[in-house]
């Protein structure tokens, strides 16, 4: 679905942008294709070659066949929407049930989503207060918010782990930038187009690069897909005059081609209103490219001291700031061997390690499904600091 088996030679939406960014396609606005919604029948089909490819089955009733004293793990957090899927648990109290959220952003701006998402963000919250016994985190920001929201459903806190996602292996392997990029001066934005990743800005940002340095102005790569309310967002773009042939989206880039496409960036522009994580930024930073963020909780935890955090309104400042690095260079990023990026074996190793603790905090503490009832939704407040060897 995503094309992860292809290397970046040989992705043809790579070698399409690499012609925009050389002036040579005749239309360098948004394609019908890229503004075009897939349908619901095109996103059934793919996602059951999905699941098949995973070989999954319905097999037996979790309730009947797990054994005693059983984790559940859910990292899915859409799921846990549907409260009637988590029933079974009241029927098995000896399980520990250990939920992931990414985020509470839609309940903390309401404003800057699709009013579903409100909904179902306040029954995910719901949920996890009801039934969860731990959760883990991405970041320390998100701890804090996610707790405050649970906090309005249940009276104690719950054991915590906040712990920075890995980064894949495919952005430890750097590889030589195709001699196309290499020729050019471009920036790249990468993330659903959405109102809270606030595009708009950078669109702003280059009406006054290109003002002022017109044909020499950078180019600006926006690499995601359309999501809420991301159809005008990218109207706007197209309909501006002024950066026409300056900005080029895209989606449905392999990995190895973001990776190669990263490379050859001056820098990673971030301009979010909110994260709860903000994985481009770190995918860019192991590659050793510059990040240029907004000055939010979630990146100041994952940027580094070597970004340059800006206002998420101030126009001025983000131009001021790609100029100084288009013309004098970016500051060195130090990559691929930072103490502070972790594999993704490393992160199962703390994750493991935490739910044996979880395991452990229950088989304490409830020798028998009676007292777990009486005892239901009081759990002791953990802040879990994982230590690697």
């Amino acid at each position: 679905m995503w094309a992860e088996n292809q290397s970046h030679e040989h992705d043809l939406r790579l070698a399409a942008l690499v012609e925009r960014l050389n002036g040579h396609h005749e239309n360098p606005g948004v394609s019908q294709q890229n503004r075009k919604p897939m349908s619901f029948f095109t996103r059934l089909r793919r996602m059951l070659r999905l699941i098949g490819a995973t070989g999954f089955s319905f097999g037996r009733s979790a309730k009947k066949c797990l054994p005693q004293g059983t984790v559940y793990l859910n990292i899915g957090q859409i799921m846990l929407a549907i409260p009637i899927l988590m029933r079974w648990l009241k029927k098995r109290p000896d399980i520990t049930p250990v939920f992931m959220l990414h985020d509470v952003i839609p309940l903390d701006m309401p404003d800057h989503v699709a009013p579903s998402s409100v909904r179902h963000h306040a029954r995910m919250i719901k949920t996890t207060a009801d039934y969860a016994q731990a959760l883990i985190v991405t970041t320390e920001h998100v701890r804090q918010t996610v707790s405050s929201a649970i906090a309005r459903h249940r009276e104690s806190a719950l054991p915590t782990l906040a712990q920075a996602l890995p980064v894949a292996d495919v952005f430890s392997s750097t590889s030589s930038v195709a001699s196309e990029l290499s020729t050019s001066r471009y920036f790249v934005v990468c993330g659903s187009i959405e109102p809270r990743k606030n595009h708009l800005l950078l669109l702003d940002v280059w009406r006054k690069l290109v003002a002022a340095a017109g044909s020499s102005a950078p180019h600006l790569v926006i690499v995601g897909s359309i999501g809420w309310n991301g159809a005008d967002i990218l109207d706007r773009f197209e309909k501006c005059d002024a950066t026409r042939g300056h900005i080029h989206p895209i989606s449905g880039l392999s990995s190895p081609a973001l990776t190669n496409l990263l490379q050859g960036a001056v820098a990673l522009l971030m301009p979010s209103l909110n994260e709860g994580f903000g994985l481009p930024v770190v995918e860019a930073r192991k590659l050793g490219v510059p990040v240029i963020v907004s000055d939010i909780p979630a990146h100041r935890e994952v940027a580094g001291a070597d970004a340059c955090f800006l206002p998420t309104d101030d126009v001025t400042g983000w131009a001021e700031t790609i100029v100084n690095w288009v013309e004098n260079g970016s500051p060195p990023v130090a990559a691929n061997g930072s103490d502070e990026f972790i594999s993704p074996r490393q992160y199962s190793t703390i994750v493991a390690g935490f739910l044996d603790q979880c395991a452990a905090m229950r088989s304490a503490r409830y020798q028998t499904s009676d007292e777990f009832l009486a005892d239901s939704g009081k759990a002791d407040n953990c802040n879990y600091t994982p230590v690697l060897e």
